[in-house]
């Protein structure tokens, strides 16, 4: 479907300044199809239970096959262009979401930035890989983004919403700065990639397709620390040859085994 208005924007180089960047054609075909079928069988499971798809959570730490989902996050079909736009050598993965909006009643996800919501993280050079599950498009609701809104790294004030939203928050946008948004329009196997200070959100998925998406935040391991305290689950040191590899990180850049276990994540109360 062709887009309206702005160019969404393919180059890595600009992503500094744009806050965002498309990346066509990331992973196999192969890769995209093993996900799709563990997450089929998690939303039965979650939604057997009379949960909404949209609140899956840290499939890395909680899927039964985590395995899968950890070692996804350090493809480097991901790391690569991930370490290229944060302009570093050395990457942590400090959590993930599965964000499944169902067909005819996918929840909207109001204006917000991400980092209003990490307590526990330290630095600004951080951002989230969305990774399509799907095909995904303004039809079954995409992520758009305000291009150049994370300059200055305010943390800006939110409102609560009439609740019939996935965050139940909202940033108020001036309609000058909403007509600027970017859908981020992406085939199965292709993600985007978006600063933690940008302004984002998406509209309610009405149609009949579903729309999946996989978020993974990471973090420039140089530049940005994790109260280990304070954090919900474990960090992983996914790109790198050690130096910022700090005690309580769990390492596995490197082609490094995957640990036997997946760590211990413990729910907010």
């Amino acid at each position: 479907m062709p887009q309206k208005g702005p160019t969404p924007n393919h180059d890595i180089a600009r992503f500094a300044d744009d806050g965002y960047c498309l990346v066509d054609g990331a992973l196999p075909e192969t890769v995209v199809d093993e996900c799709r079928r563990s997450l089929d069988r998690m939303i039965a499971g979650h939604t057997a239970a009379g949960g909404r798809p949209e609140r899956l959570v840290e499939p890395h730490v909680r899927a039964d096959d985590w395995q899968l989902w950890l070692e996804l996050c350090r493809n480097p079909g991901i790391t690569e262009p991930v370490a290229e736009a944060l302009g570093t050598d050395e990457l942590l993965l400090i959590m993930s979401h599965l964000i499944v909006k169902p067909p005819y009643d996918g929840m909207a996800v109001k204006w917000h930035q991400d980092n209003t919501y990490w307590k526990s993280v330290t630095g600004t050079d951080v951002l989230t890989v969305w990774l399509a599950l799907d095909d995904v498009d303004e039809a079954n609701g995409c992520m758009k983004v305000i291009p150049s809104s994370h300059a200055g790294y305010e943390e800006l004030e939110q409102h609560r919403t009439d609740g019939n939203d996935l965050l139940g928050v909202e940033i108020s946008v001036p309609a000058r700065m909403e007509a600027d948004a970017i859908p981020c329009v992406l085939p199965a196997g292709s993600f985007s990639i978006h600063d933690s200070y940008i302004i984002h959100g998406s509209e309610p998925n009405t149609s009949a397709r579903r729309r999946a998406g996989y978020t993974m935040r990471i973090a420039n391991a140089r530049t940005v620390t994790i109260d280990l305290a304070l954090h919900r689950r474990p960090v992983y040191y996914i790109k790198g040859d050690g130096p910022s590899l700090r005690d309580g990180y769990r390492d596995i850049s490197r082609g490094k085994p995957l640990p036997a276990d997946p760590g211990v994540y413990t729910p907010s109360s």
